[in-house]
């Protein structure tokens, strides 16, 4: 068996969420006043690669402590979406996660109950458009997914969407129906929102894993073809920390390999 290691390592100035709390670790004994090394650590519940409960979304939602560690340990693929990404982009806008783009690996979603779509985002970790222009989900991309039987979905971004930057001087926007009569710039500003609530509302619930790193080692499955994509599951763990009623949690991801 081989493991590959999914986590964005966690270290002062490492990059969060805007608005959210910085990654801090300050020590409070060490080894030439105290003989030991005591490290304080603060974090928010979203820092670095993290899982969302439905609490996030919800005053209501069920928090951290509602799921058992055998939640967080399944059978999954990853999706390479990186060859065909750049068809989906618009103007100026992050390239889209259309459900066009998704619906050649329908089957897949049948096969496994965690999907992770590779995007090449990792790569931006840190960078200034790490959080501003990472590759989005639609509105319809959102419903598109929320319908499929898996339980957890892994992203390389920090979150569903960034249309909320969107304005209409970015460029044209590839046609929708579910857009008909609808403003873009009030539809994207809430798509993050908005999609969060769909897949964390869901019952059960589509969890959330966000800010995963991708090494090109992970086995992936392309553009599909006849037979492509066997063999190319693992199991996938992805461990919250045993925090009470916590709306989300950094993670430990890790692929387990057949070899």
């Amino acid at each position: 068996m081989r493991l590959i290691d999914l986590t964005q390592p966690m270290r002062e100035g490492m990059p969060v969420y805007p608005g959210d709390p910085l990654f801090r670790a300050r020590p409070t004994a060490d080894h030439e006043t105290d003989g030991y090394r005591v490290t304080e650590l603060a974090l928010g519940t979203h820092t670095g690669t993290h899982i969302d409960f439905p609490f996030h979304s919800f005053q209501d939602g069920e928090r951290s402590d509602a799921f058992g560690p055998e939640t967080f340990y399944l059978k999954a693929a990853a999706l390479d979406l990186t060859g065909e990404l750049e068809k989906y982009r618009y103007g100026t806008l992050p390239p889209l996660i259309t459900p066009e783009l998704l619906e050649p690996f329908r089957p897949f979603f049948s096969e496994v109950e965690g999907v992770i779509l590779k995007t090449g985002w990792s790569r931006h970790w840190g960078e200034p458009d790490c959080f501003t222009s990472f590759p989005s989900f639609l509105p319809e991309t959102a419903d598109w997914l929320a319908e499929q039987p898996i339980r957890l979905l892994g992203l390389e971004t920090p979150s569903l969407s960034a249309l909320a930057y969107y304005s209409p001087q970015d460029g044209p926007l590839p046609p929708s129906p579910r857009r008909k009569g609808e403003a873009d710039e009030i539809l994207f500003l809430h798509a993050d929102a908005e999609a969060h609530r769909l897949f964390l509302g869901r019952v059960p619930p589509l969890f959330l894993l966000e800010n995963l790193l991708i090494p090109d080692e992970l086995p992936v499955i392309c553009v599909p073809e006849a037979d492509n994509g066997k063999g190319a599951s693992f199991i996938l763990a992805a461990f919250p920390l045993c925090l009470d009623a916590a709306d989300a949690s950094p993670v430990r991801a890790v692929a387990f390999l057949d070899c």
